[in-house]
């Protein structure tokens, strides 16, 4: 887990979705996507990225 992964986690809580988080990130909808991915991996758990 790292800062990263939190910051895209809580823009997803915030936006309700991968896509929106990624656009107010500035990063690629993918990116985010393989960002929570890892994420739910290191602490196992399954998001729905929307």
């Amino acid at each position: 887990m790292n800062y990263r992964q939190l910051e895209i986690f809580a823009a997803v809580m915030r936006t309700g979705t991968a896509s929106k988080a990624a656009e107010l990130l500035g990063i690629t909808q993918p990116a985010a996507s393989r960002a929570l991915v890892e994420l739910e991996g290191s602490l196992g758990f399954h998001f729905s990225t929307g």
